[in-house]
């Protein structure tokens, strides 16, 4: 039997370090696990996507934050930041979980068990 599992990577001590990676910027890649990522903040609130366009593949650096989607500098789609919808595509996004001792988000994966 299958089934899509999670994964909870600790990936910062504190929703202010996440701040202050952003540098008083909206949006910025950042790198995890050799895993190319894109932080937003948007309307007090942190998302983590997949740096990385699916329509084709192109990275999303300079993506802008608007009215909650992250929106492509290249094909101007707009993708939702709470769900990954946009265009008829679907972009990767990770959930975030404050716990204890960090900051964690949630990397799914296929598992046959």
């Amino acid at each position: 039997m299958f089934s899509m599992k999670t994964k909870w990577l600790k990936i910062s001590d504190s929703f202010d370090d996440l701040d202050r990676r952003l540098n008083g910027k909206e949006v910025s890649p950042i790198s995890f696990n050799n895993l190319p990522l894109l932080l937003v903040k948007h309307a007090d609130q942190f998302y983590l996507v997949k740096n990385k366009c699916p329509y084709q593949g192109i990275k999303l650096d300079h993506a802008k934050c608007e009215n909650g989607f992250i929106v492509c500098p290249w094909h101007h789609y707009g993708f939702d930041l709470k769900n990954g919808r946009g265009g008829g595509l679907y972009l990767d996004n990770y959930p975030l979980e404050k716990r204890e001792d960090g900051v964690y988000a949630g990397f799914e994966y296929f598992s046959w068990f």
